[in-house]
């Protein structure tokens, strides 16, 4: 029988042909077969619909994926729903400078600036030097052997404060271990380093500026900070180190900031140094940066399609059922490799849900935006012929001059929302990009919610009704062997009786 079936064990005396001499599994086995082909047929359906189910959720793990990456905010740089998208800009310095970078958003504006730089912004930070005298103090020593016994308090510790954050060490503690403390205390906020060639510390404020760059030490048992950089073991006096803002004139207005990196006006400046001179540099649209990412967006979204137009397009091989188990193994690993694929082949022909959305689609392309002023195929996107799956075409020059000419119209024709009621008003007036988004996520809600669930209700359908026929099959082959065996033991008495007669006429004919 094909292992598709569950296995059977008897629970009677099987006397395959003792007295009869007839194969009695193979007898059995052809009895069985037309009750074998009712369990594979239902076994190969079961399967089926499991195959279908998988393509199913690949369907719709292929459209999350595009939804995910061009359609979502979580995707900034790619994100299609973002009128930022269409808003690329290009900076060009005018004077040659490393002394500042400049990059523009979306919502800068196209213009010529100036800037100088009078100082960059900086951290507080407190250095000490010569703490010790030797060379062979490494961050591996203690703080004793650093800094000897009367740097400590009556119980062998130091204690201190940096903003705010208390520390406490005892003698024994290394240098490596005091520092990584002190490093790994976000609040405390600052980077203590050592130089073994200064021979001291540096304790440096993560941030920068006037008011959140500071450094703030207190000295509260032992001597490794003090009054005075002489009478401290670390050579840094406590106190307050602040740091400094940074200073620019941008267009002639003096501007200052806690960061060396800030934004403003939708410009992002980057301080590497100062100037002496002002800088000009020129912010214009960046047409080729924003053509690409709408290119790369339509390669993604056609890839898309003829993927699933190639689905429902699957050839359909009706000679090609699953395979059973018994079937797998008379078949070799490739052979087995290439009938699976051919049993696969067109699960999804024809199907109904992506045909619709295909034609959805499609149709999103043909009506106008409401409000935008232009169509898609004004700023030079069209759908190519029926036979192409409905794939979109770039018009390079058109798209090109409708971004340079209207950028406005193009962000709107593929992002617009509308707050509209009425669904045929909502439409007409939703961008591209929001009608595709709502199509498909109409499609996966459908096919997760009706045809997934259809799905599963009949495989566990054919699971079941499976389940019976194997019992069913079983009980029948019980009740064959049984027959046979009656027939055994019949036959094996039968045999007896005779050769016990034999036996008696033979011994009467001797007397």
């Amino acid at each position: 029988m094909s292992s598709s079936t569950s296995s059977v064990t008897s629970s009677l005396l099987r006397l395959n042909g003792l007295s009869s001499g007839l194969d009695t599994e193979s007898i059995v086995k052809s009895l069985l077969q037309i009750d074998q082909l009712k369990v594979d047929k239902e076994f190969k359906l079961k399967t089926k619909l499991e195959w279908t189910g998988d393509a199913y959720r690949a369907v719709n793990l292929e459209i999350k994926n595009f939804r995910e990456k061009y359609m979502s905010v979580l995707n900034p740089s790619s994100n299609m729903f973002s009128s930022s998208a269409y808003s690329s800009y290009k900076v060009t310095m005018g004077s040659s400078t490393g002394a500042v970078s400049v990059s523009a958003g979306a919502a800068a504006t196209a213009d010529t600036h100036t800037i100088k730089v009078n100082h960059l912004a900086t951290a507080g930070k407190a250095s000490g030097t010569g703490m010790f005298t030797g060379d062979t103090l490494g961050t591996g020593s203690t703080l004793s052997e650093a800094f000897g016994e009367g740097t400590f308090d009556e119980d062998g510790n130091i204690s201190f404060s940096i903003n705010g954050e208390t520390f406490s060490f005892s003698k024994n503690t290394t240098i490596s271990s005091m520092m990584s403390t002190i490093n790994s205390n976000a609040d405390a906020n600052v980077t203590m380093s050592y130089s073994s060639l200064k021979k001291g510390f540096t304790i440096t404020s993560r941030s920068t500026g006037a008011s959140g760059g500071g450094v703030v030490i207190e000295n509260l048992s032992g001597s490794a900070f003090a009054e005075s950089a002489d009478s401290a073991a670390f050579k840094i006096a406590a106190g307050t180190y602040n740091g400094e803002d940074a200073e620019v004139v941008i267009d002639d207005v003096t501007v200052k900031k806690s960061s060396n990196t800030f934004t403003i006006d939708g410009l992002t400046y980057t301080l590497k140094s100062t100037t002496s001179d002002a800088a000009d540099f020129t912010v214009e649209r960046d047409t080729d940066a924003t053509y690409q990412k709408i290119s790369d967006f339509v390669d993604a979204y056609n890839t898309l399609i003829a993927d699933l137009q190639s689905k429902v397009d699957e050839e359909v091989y009706k000679d090609y059922e699953p395979l059973t188990d018994t079937e797998r193994e008379q078949l070799s690993d490739s052979q087995a490799e290439k009938w699976d694929e051919k049993a696969k082949s067109g699960l999804l022909n024809d199907d109904g849900g992506i045909r619709s959305l295909l034609t959805n689609l499609r149709n999103a392309f043909y009506t106008a935006v409401s409000g935008a002023g232009k169509s898609a195929a004004d700023i030079g996107l069209q759908t190519a012929a029926y036979g192409t799956t409905g794939k979109i075409v770039i018009d390079e020059t058109k798209l090109k001059n409708a971004l340079e000419t209207n950028p406005d119209a193009v962000a709107k024709i593929f992002t617009n929302v509308s707050s509209a009621a009425d669904s045929s008003t909502k439409y007409k007036e939703s961008g591209l990009v929001t009608r595709m988004s709502d199509i498909l996520n109409s499609y996966v809600n459908t096919t997760t919610n009706v045809t997934l669930a259809q799905n599963s209700t009949d495989i566990t359908d054919a699971t079941n009704k499976l389940d019976e026929l194997n019992d069913w099959l079983s009980n029948n082959e019980e009740k064959y062997y049984a027959k046979f065996t009656a027939m055994e033991t019949a036959l094996a008495k039968l045999n007896s009786q005779s050769s016990w007669i034999s036996s008696m006429l033979g011994s009467s004919s001797s007397s």
